[in-house]
């Protein structure tokens, strides 16, 4: 394989010169990347401000997959408590971390086997004069058949050198935006929480609990249906489907029929709702019309076909405390919804005043309470 000319190295400084945000960098590295034409895909992935996750920010999946990338774009992969990860093993070691059929484990091979690949490698993204500094991401590629040529590791941390630094610089950046962002918001967002509050505690029944916390996610986000998840029994148990037009009535009716008979096992291999709730991280799907045509569970399958093939899926964990008791699954059926990040965060801190409403009135009837139905 050629090596990167010393001509086309500088044209390249130039372009990373004169491209400042975030965005544009990863588009940029992602187009060095696909040049080499020696990998099927790759996930460029950056340390979050609390460095406590890696998030996927530039994805580009193999090409059956290619569906999936708006999926995984903003997936996040906690950098404690996960020692298989192999991205939070490249991150850990600031190293390069390989995995392929011929020495993974078990586990391992079911991952390179249900994403049909031959191999995938880790590398940390650091600046390589201060090998003590903390990284800023990881960079994974994607290998279909065969083995990544030990050149293209060479070009790549060639790469992550020129990058580097205006990787740093754009990500710091971005940090100081996300923090302004929130702080210009904090008040409105304090204030409405209060009121939600009163009002979602002072409840004392079940189900008008399901129907406030519904009403009020309609209001907010143009889903079309919400499902209500709760542990019982080590399994996720689908306790309510709300609605936010009649005409979707019959519709929420079946897949709370369907769930109410079929309940997830808390494994990795049964579908985005157990999923959800072991890495307690929301998940998105996108154009869910295209994603019924890859492989799933039976039961998230028989799920999207009652559901008449929805455009956009949101799953949330639902977290009072440390741990999740359940998950929220939103839908819509006939337009994308677009979740930004700070909705994201919304949502998230909703589902954890639900889980708090419901786990008061669980308590209060453990204690001899009795709810009202």
């Amino acid at each position: 394989m050629r090596s990167r000319a010393v001509e086309p190295r500088h044209a390249l400084q130039e372009r990373i010169k004169h491209t400042s945000t975030l965005p544009a960098l990863l588009d940029l590295l992602g187009e060095e990347i696909e040049k080499l034409d020696q990998v099927d895909g790759y996930l460029i992935n950056l340390r979050d401000s609390e460095n406590a996750y890696l998030v996927s920010l530039k994805v580009h999946l193999t090409s059956e997959f290619h569906v999936l990338e708006e999926t995984y774009y903003r997936y996040k992969v906690a950098l404690s408590g996960d020692a298989l990860n192999l991205n939070a093993r490249a991150f850990h070691s600031r190293g390069i971390v390989q995995c392929d059929l011929d020495s993974a484990s078990e586990i391992e091979r079911d991952l390179l086997r249900a994403w049909k690949l031959q191999q995938i490698t880790a590398i940390a993204i650091l600046d390589d004069d201060n090998f003590n500094q903390t990284p800023i991401g990881t960079l994974v590629l994607l290998k279909q058949e065969g083995h990544i040529d030990e050149q293209v590791f060479i070009n790549i941390e060639q790469l992550i050198t020129l990058f580097y630094l205006p990787l740093r610089q754009a990500l710091e950046a971005s940090f100081l935006q996300e923090r302004r962002e929130r702080l210009e918001s904090a008040a409105v967002e304090q204030s409405r929480f209060l009121q939600f509050v009163v009002e979602l505690n002072n409840l004392t029944s079940t189900e008008t609990i399901y129907q406030m916390f519904a009403t009020e996610m309609f209001r907010q986000f143009a889903f079309d249906g919400l499902g209500f998840f709760l542990l019982e029994h080590k399994l996720l148990t689908c306790k309510r489907v709300e609605v936010a037009d009649p005409h979707y009535e019959d519709i929420g009716k079946a897949w709370q029929d369907y769930l109410c008979d079929n309940p997830y096992e808390l494994n990795t291999t049964d579908g985005g709702i157990s999923h959800t709730f072991l890495k307690n991280l929301p998940l998105m799907f996108h154009d869910v019309q295209a994603i019924i045509k890859l492989p799933m569970s039976e039961k998230d399958r028989h799920s999207l076909e009652v559901l008449k093939t929805a455009r956009t899926l949101l799953l949330v964990p639902i977290c009072p405390g440390r741990k999740p008791i359940g998950v929220l699954a939103f839908y819509s059926l006939l337009d994308a919804v677009d979740i930004s990040e700070s909705d994201l965060h919304l949502i998230s801190k909703l589902a954890s005043l639900f889980g708090a409403a419901i786990t008061n009135i669980n308590h209060h009837i453990a204690i001899g309470g009795r709810a009202e139905n």
